[in-house]
């Protein structure tokens, strides 16, 4: 052959090889006929080629690519079912939320446990759901089908058929949910009888591959129109060959890679606001259309190997016809209806929901800190589950919480509003007395005055050499937005010649800037042989407390937890005439103590909640009082009724509250609610912040006198703990540092950001 016919010829074959390719191209990305020809070959011809190309293997990655490709016609059934059941559902429960609906972090949540209605709805959602993928599923699989065998399917002709089959569908669906239970309680039952782990999780996972094959059945069942047991038999009958295989394969294609795709989807978009949400809504929805090529390619894959063309050719015969493709802008529409209805009541807000910001301080912190600092170092603070003991508003802005437990204070500061980033300092030095919990004011700059009890007579290692030297004197400490120091000039308070001398604290900031120190000491036994503890009170004319005066108030029975941090609580009006509260945790009695001058020459004492039980059990909590003083020089004090677990609040009509109004905040929780912390806001309301354990929420009850009313602020995650406080940022609003303790602990702070 000459070199010009050499030349010709290579060109023949390239452009040979160039058509062949181009044919294939079009084949594979065309979106395909019913493959209804004038010309009989060229119908045989495709459903030869499908039938040949649904035996390949890879059955999960092949349908994977048919749905990615097909994913807008293939999500029609899926839309047009969900849709409507997701926006009447989000209706419903607009109107059944009932107070609970909240904008947390940028997204919509209903705080606590929720109530009985939102259980029925939740419930009937759920059914609905289900009978909705009962329908979706299987026309998505004829869908799919039409697809793979190149034929275009009416999207409502599917649709109907799914309907027309839909009780089949159903007595699928109870069979696998039969299966799947039975395939739990077996693994349960021998992880209970035997607590063999690897044996128990291997049972329950051969029986769950076992009931695979009820997801193929929804082939036969929707493209041949078998009943529900001749479709399971059809399964069961093309599974034999590959008895592992096809089970995986369901399993993997189904369930498990939907699953990694949520999470994955979930990891991803965690953290931002609006986005998991409507992630998760899209997700849902294009999950259908994988799970239903799957089903469908796996179907006519084993059809190809274990039926006959006569059979193939059925099912494609089978197959109702489209006159045209369905659109996708309406399905792309519909798609973003949801996200678009999300994203808009979320950030306009136009229900008014209660808007939170909130942030698990301790969420990333090591639990661990001090493992590489060396002996000779101090080490670093460390936080523990019961260190909370209260929160101001400190200087520039930030909300500073005093921290402590066994060891000396600590002081942990918010650097920004939502307390995402935060400084942990020590207050006390080394060498304070154990076993005294500090007590803290705020000064009108926002600096903090600090409790701290230093101590005498001890060697270096803070062993008690001799006893009769052995002396802890009461201080205080200035704590501005840098450090804590002495306070200059400051003088000892109190000075204690025994360990077993224990005193509780209580401080408040006088108008004028000076400062009140209350203290509770036990005092000597009384010739009746009764234990009684006295109340003294300390007035200091400036914050350090350079020239204190201390006088002895009243006495009182002694109470077995009279050790405890909020045993007694300081107060005083704005005419500078102290107020002050003792609560008896051994009998739930409070007694209030009222100043007639600033001087208290005069002090008077009311018993406004008498005594329940000297046996009574059900003290469980440290914080079970609070108390402001309101402008008029009364206070409010917020308790826990320990007959019946009620939080109240009590209006007082005089100082000593000989006369008070009761309010009932909450239901009766025996022990449950936890009365934790109380504020008075810019407009002189009552704002009481309390765990409701039964509903699982921390609630705050605005108050005007008697008459209140609650909010749910936040959920408890874990179960909530003894330590709560709250204080007002610099925008007037309430602030609550609490701990979520179960098992595992966190710090949280939460902030209402538009409390009505």
């Amino acid at each position: 052959m000459s070199g010009p016919d050499q030349l010709f010829a290579k060109r023949r074959a390239r452009l040979a090889r160039a058509w062949l390719w181009v044919q294939t191209l079009i084949l594979l990305v065309s979106p395909g006929s019913s493959g209804e020809s004038p010309e009989g070959g060229v119908a045989d011809d495709r459903r030869t080629h499908a039938r040949d190309e649904v035996r390949r293997g890879g059955v999960v990655w092949l349908a994977y690519v048919t749905a990615v490709r097909y994913l807008i016609r293939l999500a029609v059934p899926a839309v047009a079912v969900f849709l409507p059941i997701g926006l009447f559902a989000a209706s419903a429960l607009i109107f059944l939320a009932d107070g609970s609906a909240a904008v947390v972090n940028g997204d919509f949540e209903l705080i606590g446990a929720p109530d009985t209605s939102l259980l029925v709805w939740s419930a009937a959602v759920l059914v609905v759901l289900v009978a909705g993928q009962a329908v979706a599923l299987p026309a998505t699989v004829m869908l799919a089908t039409g697809r793979l065998v190149g034929k275009d399917v009416s999207t409502s002709d599917a649709m109907r058929a799914a309907a027309r089959r839909w009780p089949a569908t159903a007595v699928l669906v109870l069979v696998g949910v039969v299966a799947l239970t039975a395939a739990l309680a077996a693994g349960l039952g021998i992880l209970a009888w035997t607590g063999a782990q690897v044996t128990a999780y291997a049972v329950m996972a051969v029986l769950a591959l076992s009931a695979m094959p009820c997801l193929l059945a929804v082939a036969p069942m929707v493209l041949e129109g078998r009943s529900a047991r001749g479709a399971l038999a059809r399964a069961y009958r093309l599974t034999a060959g590959a008895s592992w295989v096809t089970p995986l394969t369901l399993a993997f294609g189904v369930v498990l890679l939907p699953a990694l795709a949520a999470k994955a989807v979930n990891w991803a978009v965690s953290g931002l606001p609006i986005v998991p949400v409507v992630a998760g809504y899209l997700l849902a929805l294009v999950t259908v259309p994988f799970q239903a090529a799957v089903i469908a390619r796996l179907f006519l894959h084993r059809l190809g190997i274990k039926g006959t063309i006569t059979e193939f050719e059925k099912i494609v015969d089978g197959l109702p016809a489209s006159p045209r493709p369905a659109s996708r802008m309406p399905v792309l529409a519909a798609l973003l209806l949801p996200g678009l209805l999300y994203g808009a009541a979320v950030l306009i807000n136009p229900f008014g929901w209660l808007e939170v910001s909130e942030t698990a301080v301790t969420e990333n912190w090591p639990r661990d800190p001090n493992s590489e600092v060396p002996e000779d170092v101090r080490s670093k603070p460390e936080l523990d589950k019961w260190d909370l003991q209260a929160l101001h508003a400190g200087q520039g802005g930030r909300m500073v919480m005093l921290m402590d437990g066994s060891a000396e204070a600590k002081l942990l500061t918010c650097m920004d509003s939502t307390c995402t980033q935060t400084r942990f300092t020590w207050v006390e030095p080394v060498g304070v007395v154990g076993g005294y919990t500090a007590a803290s004011a705020r000064l009108a700059d926002g600096r903090l005055v600090v409790s701290t009890w230093a101590e005498e007579g001890v060697d270096d290692d803070g062993l008690v050499q001799d006893d009769e030297k052995w002396r802890a004197r009461l201080g205080l400490l200035i704590c501005d937005a840098t450090a804590c120091v002495p306070a200059p000039g400051g003088k000892p308070i109190t000075e204690v010649t025994s360990s077993l001398q224990h005193r509780t604290v209580a401080l408040a900031a006088r108008p004028g800037g000076g400062l009140l120190v209350a203290q509770l000491h036990r005092l000597p036994r009384s010739k009746r042989d009764v234990d009684e503890e006295g109340l003294s009170l300390t007035t200091c004319d400036d914050p350090a407390c350079t020239r204190p005066r201390t006088k002895e108030l009243a006495k009182f029975p002694a109470d077995r937890y009279m050790f405890d941090r909020a045993g007694l609580v300081a107060g005083v009006g704005p005419d500078d005439r102290p107020v002050m509260l003792r609560f008896d945790r051994d009998t739930g009695s409070i007694f209030v103590i009222s100043c007639d001058d600033p001087a208290c020459a005069q002090a008077r004492v009311g018993q406004p909640v008498r005594e329940v039980s000297r046996d009574y059990s059900g003290r469980a909590h440290r914080y079970d009082t609070a108390m402001v003083v309101r402008a008029d020089g009364l206070p409010l004090i917020a308790y826990r009724d320990v007959s019946d677990g009620a939080i109240k609040l009590l209006d007082c009509h005089t100082r000593e509250c000989t006369r008070a109004d009761t309010a009932t905040l909450s239901e009766p929780g025996h022990g449950h609610n936890t009365a934790s912390a109380m504020v008075l806001d810019r407009d002189g309301r009552a704002l009481v912040a309390y765990q409701d354990l039964d509903r699982e929420r921390i609630v705050i009850a605005a108050c005007t006198g008697t008459r209140c009313m609650r909010t749910p602020v936040t959920t408890i995650r874990r179960g909530g703990g003894d330590g709560l406080a709250m204080a007002l940022d610099g925008h007037g609003r309430p602030v609550i540092a609490w701990m979520d303790v179960w098992n595992d602990w966190d710090l949280v702070v939460t902030t209402p950001l538009n409390l009505p």
